[in-house]
């Protein structure tokens, strides 16, 4: 019934709907449709890009998974917190206190931060969503990939190439160190996102890719603001409906 029903549709040029966060398609009409489940992703680094959490990322680059990268640097997960109203992030080393519903409805920018607004994401204007801090390492003052980075770099093309994945939109955040003005940084930090997008983009990565600049707004060693380490890119699931998430994202430098 639901393969005749699915030919229907295709052959009258109706509409398919989207696939739901549970992984449910369903055909416009079709009360009693029964859903079919999205594929999980089967690469294991797409598994943490797609669901950034210990569980899921802890695994990643091992020898044992086929999973590699240059100088041995193990993917790890960092939430950000977003303020939507005084457009600013931090960085916690914690896990969203709840996951992230990617397919809530678009904000309504109106009730951001108030009471009465219901998306389960947002909490008193903030939104917390896990990144994975693959760290796509620059050389100081350069936004060119540097070529012993190229191996994380095809790493990525494989995970993002995923059949699960497809559709998903993700930032992609550039970083610095805290050397130089904050108005030089935050545009170099905008251009290794860039690099890093174009790049994935030329391996024929077709996700919607955003890129991102945050300066030296999210240092990985505080300790140390000058150390290479800060000279990195991220990446960020976004939610289904990005946009009060990437006007924050993108506000956070101006």
């Amino acid at each position: 019934m639901l393969k005749f029903l699915a030919t229907s549709a295709l052959c009258l040029g109706l509409p398919m709907v989207a696939l739901a966060q549970s992984g449910e398609i369903f055909i416009p009409g079709a009360d009693n449709a029964v859903p079919m489940m999205k594929p999980k992703p089967t690469n294991p680094l797409a598994r943490c890009m797609f669901d950034a959490s210990a569980a899921n990322c802890a695994d990643v680059g091992r020898s044992d998974d086929g999973v590699q990268f240059e100088s041995a640097v193990v993917p790890q997960y960092e939430t950000l917190v977003l303020d939507l109203n005084d457009h600013k992030v931090a960085i916690s080393t914690e896990p969203p206190a709840k996951p992230p519903v990617y397919d809530a409805p678009p904000v309504d920018d109106h009730v951001v931060g108030h009471s009465d607004h219901k998306d389960p994401n947002y909490s008193g204007g903030k939104v917390a969503l896990p990144s994975v801090a693959i760290s796509i390492e620059f050389d100081y003052n350069s936004d060119g990939i540097r070529a012993d980075q190229l191996g994380k770099l095809t790493q990525l093309v494989q995970a993002l190439q995923d059949p699960a994945l497809s559709g998903t939109p993700y930032a992609v955040i550039g970083h610095t160190d805290a050397v130089g003005s904050a108005g030089y940084n935050c545009d170099l930090s905008l251009r290794r996102a860039a690099s890093v997008t174009q790049a994935l983009e030329l391996s024929y990565v077709q996700l919607p890719l955003y890129p991102v600049g945050f300066g030296e707004h999210v240092l990985k060693d505080e300790y140390n603001p000058k150390a290479a380490a800060n000279r990195r890119v991220t990446f960020l699931r976004l939610p289904d409906h990005p946009g009060a998430v990437l006007q924050t994202a993108s506000a956070v430098c101006h």
